[in-house]
């Protein structure tokens, strides 16, 4: 299995952009990927820096010029900074980080004496930089976790000014939760940052969610309806969908002879899951009670009831809006917009104390409320998708007795 975990699924309009831009053959460009926590912009850097990477490995998509056809004349350095070295002075944290990393490697043929006799950190990374730039060799930096240094007490604007000069002939990427002036107004206003290119990381497209799922029936034999439900509850976010690897892992023991995982599972991967997306539900809900704009809360509200059409949502929710879909909450699909995942819907029922409808299918019939924890209401939205169909018994699953108790007694679910 862990070579699906190890896999990249999706971005692929970002990764185009990113190694087109960084290893563009006169002087590279600079990125800077914003997106919430957990979203998955540190997978996206360590792909990069990966030997099996679209910057060094295969090149299916042609994106690289013919200079950087074979991807050997590439060094990547990928610096997490988050370490507080990194945040008392961050070009003497790069610079060590270069040299710990390039001195090992005599074929450099670098001169690591003038490099030394450099004045400053910043001035020993800019030798280092334009001695391999001599030898056609393109150094690219990935930095991740870059609010740290944005947000620490030691950083100056010097020290940020000293990479400046370095981009003419490095590559340089840094990621962050929030855009760069959102964090640090004065430090963002370097020439450093004015030049980069901002990328958004968010959800994943539907069919790289899907190629994700897909990947799993290599081990696992998934029932297709069952991929379909997955997905309403994964909802495109890299978290949950690396996630139900560890359900699955936990499931198979379970599965009598190895067959294939269908809905008859569907409950404790739905509990397993809500329990794994707890950590993400509760950053977002906080995220949610802490933005300034009430709107954002109303506008929630309102996506809880129905799904938005596109082009009927009232102006004054365009920020909010776009604040939540940048925090990858809120998604876009059949031209409405919808909270990105059902397991997230429902934490914001319970969170928000709210009675939700549930529609109950068949000829009069009328709508009642839920009265039932969301695990128990799934069960009844199960059942009353299978009418006239008696339903075998769930193996090794604990049911909430007050949902069949529920359901044996109320008339419309008869």
């Amino acid at each position: 299995m862990d070579s699906i975990k190890a896999r990249f699924f999706g971005r692929k309009t970002i990764l185009q952009d990113l190694v087109q831009g960084l290893l563009a053959p006169t002087q590279p460009l600079d990125f800077s990927l914003v997106g919430p926590k957990l979203i998955g912009k540190s997978r996206l850097l360590k792909y990069l820096a990966s030997e099996q990477g679209p910057l060094k490995g295969s090149d299916p998509f042609n994106w690289r010029p013919e200079r950087f056809q074979d991807g050997y004349n590439i060094i990547i350095g990928h610096y997490d900074c988050d370490w507080p070295a990194a945040q008392e002075h961050l070009t003497q944290f790069i610079n060590r980080q270069l040299k710990t990393q390039l001195q090992p490697n005599k074929n450099l043929g670098l001169d690591w004496s003038s490099i030394d006799d450099a004045a400053s950190p910043g001035q020993q990374i800019g030798q280092i930089v334009h001695q391999l730039h001599q030898k056609q060799i393109r150094l690219i930096l990935l930095l991740d976790n870059f609010d740290q240094i944005l947000q620490s007490d030691t950083i100056t604007p010097d020290m940020v000014n000293e990479l400046r000069p370095l981009t003419n002939e490095l590559g340089l990427v840094v990621a962050t939760a929030q855009p760069l002036h959102d964090l640090n107004q004065r430090l963002a206003a370097s020439p450093l940052f004015n030049v980069m290119h901002q990328h958004f990381v968010g959800l994943l497209e539907p069919a790289a969610a899907s190629e994700w799922l897909n990947a799993y029936d290599e081990r696992f034999s998934l029932a297709p309806d069952l991929k379909d439900i997955l997905l309403q509850m994964a909802g495109g976010h890299p978290f949950l969908l690396a996630r139900i690897n560890d359900i699955f892992m936990e499931i198979q023991p379970l599965t009598p002879n190895n067959d294939t995982i269908n809905q008859s599972r569907l409950p404790v991967i739905r509990l397993r899951l809500a329990e794994h997306g707890r950590q993400l539900f509760e950053m977002n809900w906080r995220k949610l009670n802490e933005y300034r704009d009430k709107t954002v809360l109303s506008l929630v509200n309102q996506l809880l009831e129905s799904p938005l059409p596109i082009g009927q949502v009232p102006s004054e929710y365009g920020t909010a809006l776009n604040w939540l879909i940048n925090q990858a909450m809120v998604t876009y699909r059949k031209n409405n917009y919808h909270l990105f995942s059902s397991l997230y819907h429902a934490f914001l029922i319970e969170q928000l104390g709210l009675e939700q409808q549930v529609a109950v299918t068949g000829p009069n019939y009328q709508h009642i409320h839920k009265q039932l924890p969301p695990i128990e209401a799934d069960l009844l939205r199960y059942f009353q998708a299978r009418p006239n169909t008696v339903i075998p018994v769930i193996n090794d699953l604990t049911v909430s007795k007050s949902a069949l108790a529920w359901l044996s007694v109320d008339p419309a679910c008869r």
